[in-house]
């Protein structure tokens, strides 16, 4: 590994957690182009959208999430 490297690293896991977690953001998008994320970003608002309509309207049944993994343990011992 390079100096400058493990420098970087050594200087990145110095920062608290928050901190370390946008770096870590920041990197791993890089991986993915600098491409805009905007029609991403409203995807994912029609979709937050659409469900809580579906809540709203009463049209999805909520189940409380201890209830969810009960049930999903129990179908995968069966």
């Amino acid at each position: 590994m390079a100096p400058d490297t493990a420098t970087l690293i050594r200087d990145a896991l110095a920062l608290d957690a928050d901190q370390r977690a946008v770096v870590a953001n920041a990197l791993l998008e890089s991986f993915h182009g600098t491409g805009d994320t905007d029609e991403v970003d409203a995807a994912w608002r029609r979709e937050a959208t659409r469900r809580l309509a579906e809540v709203r309207a009463g049209a999805v049944e909520l189940v409380d999430a201890d209830e969810h993994y009960a049930r999903l343990r129990a179908s995968i011992t069966a």
